[in-house]
């Protein structure tokens, strides 16, 4: 089903009629496709099944694109970016076409489901301008990183189940729930990885996020931990992080156990998640594999 997925899309972008763009797509790769699996999950069949994971497909594709132009970023799923390829403007544009093409796609759905997606793409927007603004100084705030990743990267995981709900006839209400925690779940564990898994898996930089400027959960509950010295060190790495500072910061890490505290985190999330859709067999165990995931 998934590969139907990724050649719909590709039958989206042949309509655009620009080989450019047809070639750069090509170039992007595929990622593991996790809105659909969740969508398909809550929805196994119905006639506009592939055009909506479609669409949800090429907005994310979009997002990750202006995403890696902001954060400057060399590679994405262990290849080179396309704004590293093919420049930042390439990038900039070819993620507004995605955009644009799956937005003339949803308007052939149901309204509500339109509004739905349409108004995450809002929310997530709005998350990508916190984080750019989060980035200029390293913050603290829980509370602001939880924040910032419901909007930049759970509210496509809601618009994305609750959508699927609305197509299978059920209460949106309950996949509104889950997708907003199981999105925050994810992100924490994303931002987890990126402290405790290699470039090989990672399929980028090990503590990119650091270097890019991203406040992430690990990185503040190790700064509740750090006596004065050492909160001034770390933050002194702060976007200027060499090797014998990220050296220093996994040691720090490691002393003070900062690992099995972000996955409790982790899991209040996912309970969350799961509490909202019990029941939902094929759901709670993607959901579990997925949260558990080692990339």
């Amino acid at each position: 089903m998934l590969e139907q997925v990724a050649q719909r899309i590709q039958t989206f972008l042949a309509q655009v009629q620009s080989a450019p763009i047809e070639h750069m797509a090509g170039a992007l790769g595929q990622g593991k496709m996790l809105r659909s699996k969740l969508i398909l999950a809550i929805c196994p069949k119905h006639p506009q099944l592939l055009d909506f994971c479609a669409i949800i497909e090429m907005i994310q594709s979009a997002s990750l694109l202006h995403d890696d132009v902001i954060d400057n970023a060399q590679t994405r799923r262990a290849h080179d970016s396309i704004n590293h390829t093919f420049g930042n403007q390439n990038a900039i544009m070819l993620g507004d076409v995605f955009y644009a093409k799956a937005f003339v796609e949803l308007t052939k759905l149901d309204i509500n489901i339109a509004q739905l997606v349409a108004h995450s793409v809002v929310e997530l927007s709005r998350g990508e301008i916190k984080d750019v603004l989060a980035s200029s100084a390293f913050h603290t705030d829980t509370a602001r990183y939880i924040d910032i990743i419901q909007d930049k990267s759970a509210s496509l995981m809601v618009a994305s189940c609750a959508g699927a709900a609305m197509l299978a006839g059920l209460n949106p209400q309950a996949y509104r729930i889950f997708g907003l925690n199981f999105g925050i779940a994810f992100q924490i564990m994303d931002d987890l990885l990126d402290i405790t898994q290699p470039k090989e898996v990672l399929g980028k930089p090990a503590f990119s996020d650091f270097k890019e400027g991203k406040s992430t959960l690990p990185y503040i509950l190790l700064h509740q931990h750090l006596d004065s010295k050492d909160q001034a060190h770390l933050q002194a790495c702060f976007k200027n992080a060499d090797e014998q500072a990220l050296t220093w910061c996994a040691q720090q890490f490691e002393d003070h156990n900062i690992a099995p505290q972000v996955l409790e985190h982790i899991y209040h999330y996912a309970h969350l998640a799961l509490q909202a859709i019990k029941g939902h067999s094929a759901l709670e165990k993607l959901a579990s594999s997925l949260i558990e995931r080692e990339f």
